[in-house]
């Protein structure tokens, strides 16, 4: 028997109000399980499948690490197949996807998109998707509109890159950007590298 009695309360889910879009924050990954593995993008299975069309893509939750917004969490999907094909031959999804993640692979590393030296080179190759959990980016938050009776919510906008105005770079301070003139910044310290342990709850 389980004595549920002395157990506090829920006094019911707490809600928060929306990140504003255009924010601009550190923020580590969680690549979320998925249901099927793409060998192309390592071992694991880190990504989910459409029922009605060709589309598959992979869940990322994204934890904001100081300032106003500690610790919100945000999540965004990254499509890597689809219906429709693009200009190069595979699928205007997979083009997409691949260049998103180069801009996160490239934020976390600090590297500039221009930068083709054979260190930049090399540091923007990675053994499969599951190098990605634990990255600390510099991430710029939108707003996504909700639909058939879901309410908005807050997705990846962008993974910044140092050529990018406001770029937050790794141990940087950690400066919360919105664009509402006029008021002070949120800044703390920041650090980088691995996930603290209360980003994978």
């Amino acid at each position: 028997m389980i004595n549920l009695n002395t157990a506090a309360v829920n006094d019911g889910p707490q809600e928060f109000s929306l990140i504003p879009a255009g924010t601009i924050a550190r923020a580590v990954i969680i690549v979320k399980m998925g249901d099927i593995e793409i060998p192309e993008f390592g071992s694991g299975q880190w990504f989910k499948q459409s029922q009605s069309s060709k589309a598959k893509w992979m869940e990322l939750e994204f934890t904001v690490l100081g300032g106003e917004f500690d610790r919100r969490k945000f999540w965004d999907r990254i499509f890597v197949d689809g219906d429709k094909m693009g200009q190069s031959g595979i699928p205007q999804a997979k083009e997409i996807g691949l260049s998103t993640l180069r801009q996160i692979i490239e934020s976390a590393n600090g590297i500039d998109p221009t930068d083709m030296s054979e260190t930049a080179q090399q540091r923007r190759n990675i053994s499969g998707i599951m190098d990605l959990n634990g990255m600390e980016i510099c991430a710029k938050i939108g707003i996504k509109r909700g639909t058939n009776g879901y309410s908005d919510s807050n997705k990846l906008t962008a993974a910044m890159t140092p050529n990018q105005t406001g770029y937050i770079g790794a141990g940087q301070a950690q400066v919360q950007q919105t664009p509402a003139a006029g008021q002070p910044a949120q800044q703390q310290a920041s650090s980088g590298g691995v996930a603290p342990s209360w980003a994978n709850r």
